[in-house]
């Protein structure tokens, strides 16, 4: 009898453990789903705000692009003023004064190019320079007394870089051998 007693009373304790065991697993089930689901709502409103992030800067590259543009319209509007005013002069007079329409065009000119240097906008007029395919696109060779060869000797077109980034290539003519 005492056996049976003590085997019971194992019973008693091994089930006991056994339920001990089993609630603990049970509440670090509970506890690790609920670390998931903390996990997942983290991992999801991270999405979300990074989503948030990509589509403010986008609005903002944007913006930033549009007033970039509209500055340099505003500054260019007045060359634009001044070469409608010159043609506006040939159109009202029977005799045209060739001599103050070049220097106009020329004038105009110069406001151009300081218009583009204003917004970091440079030539590239490589007469004389080395020939570099990174900025110099070579329409022809020919032969020179003056260059060695690989060097440019004519410019047909001057090119356009911002930021040493290639607007235009220049367009050049380059001396070759004998």
């Amino acid at each position: 009898m005492e056996e049976e007693k003590e085997d019971q009373e194992n019973n008693v304790e091994e089930n006991s453990a056994k339920k001990e065991n089993e609630a603990k697993s049970q509440l670090e089930e509970i506890s690790l789903e609920d670390k998931v689901k903390e996990l997942e709502d983290k991992l999801l409103r991270s999405a979300a705000e990074i989503e948030n992030i990509r589509k403010r800067s986008e609005k903002e590259r944007t913006e930033a692009y549009k007033i970039g543009i509209s500055l340099f319209v505003k500054d260019f509007v007045p060359v634009l003023d001044n070469i409608e005013r010159a043609l506006a002069s040939l159109k009202g007079s029977d005799e045209i004064n060739y001599e103050s329409f070049v220097e106009g065009i020329s004038a105009t000119e110069k406001d151009i190019i300081n218009l583009l240097e204003k917004h970091g906008i440079q030539q590239i007029n490589p007469i004389n320079e080395k020939f570099d395919p990174l900025f110099h696109e070579a329409l022809f060779e020919a032969e020179s007394d003056d260059h060695e060869p690989g060097f440019v000797t004519q410019v047909i077109e001057v090119g356009y870089v911002i930021d040493k980034r290639l607007i235009r290539a220049a367009k050049v003519g380059v001396s070759s051998k004998k």
